[in-house]
């Protein structure tokens, strides 16, 4: 169940003959990457959690409060990090991508934020939407959405920024003599029937043709 400790809260559906039991993760606001207008319709409300995030946040937690007294102060920080990304995970799948409640800013300061780390991982071959929503504890249907918001597909933005990365390295005087190969896998393009189509379909010439144009000798393609 959500709660939410600055509104009044009364469990009526506790039983009376015994005092009821709760385990309570108490999260400040400025720790969840989820808006709270999009939890406001949760509070106070059963959730399910029999299976999928939610059942694997309340197993941590049931696991961490018995033993907790003995664990360390470093690691604790581990521990609390974690309980913040389990319950990250488990806030973005109870609610609703589509919710656009939440202020704009807020929304266009997150896809900023995704944007420049898509920016600094372009050549790592594992980037896709699900290491990129994880990497920002949202959900990868969330993470569609805000780009959706902006008339975008995450894969379409990741394939312009790698492109256009190979463009620029190709027509760099100081990276003449590096080959077609180096670049392209550089930033991240490992198949060259793939990348070929692809910046022939961006700038309407393959890549080789367009080096040669742009007068970088023919010994660096």
């Amino acid at each position: 169940m959500l709660w939410d400790p600055g509104e009044p809260f009364d469990p009526v559906a506790a039983d009376r003959a015994r005092p009821p039991r709760a385990l309570v993760l108490h999260l400040p606001g400025t720790a969840l990457s989820v808006p709270h207008q999009a939890l406001r319709g949760l509070v106070a409300r059963p959730v399910p959690s029999e299976a999928g995030p939610a059942a694997l946040l309340a197993r941590f937690l049931e696991g961490l409060a018995g033993p907790a007294s003995t664990v360390e102060t470093r690691q604790a920080a581990w521990l609390g990090r974690a309980a913040v990304d389990l319950a990250v995970a488990f806030l973005s799948s109870v609610t609703d991508p589509r919710d656009d409640a939440a202020p704009q800013p807020r929304r266009m300061a997150l896809l900023g934020e995704i944007r420049s780390y898509v920016e600094r991982h372009l050549g790592d071959p594992d980037l896709s939407p699900k290491a990129i929503a994880a990497a920002h504890h949202i959900s990868v249907r969330y993470l569609h959405h805000l780009f959706r918001q902006d008339g975008q597909t995450v894969g379409g933005f990741v394939r312009q920024r790698r492109l256009e990365r190979c463009r620029a390295d190709l027509t760099d005087p100081c990276l003449a003599g590096q080959s077609m190969a180096v670049i392209r896998a550089r930033w991240g393009f490992h198949d060259a029937a793939v990348f070929n189509r692809a910046f022939k379909k961006e700038y309407g010439i393959t890549p080789g043709e367009y080096r040669r144009r742009e007068g970088v000798p023919a010994g660096a393609r």
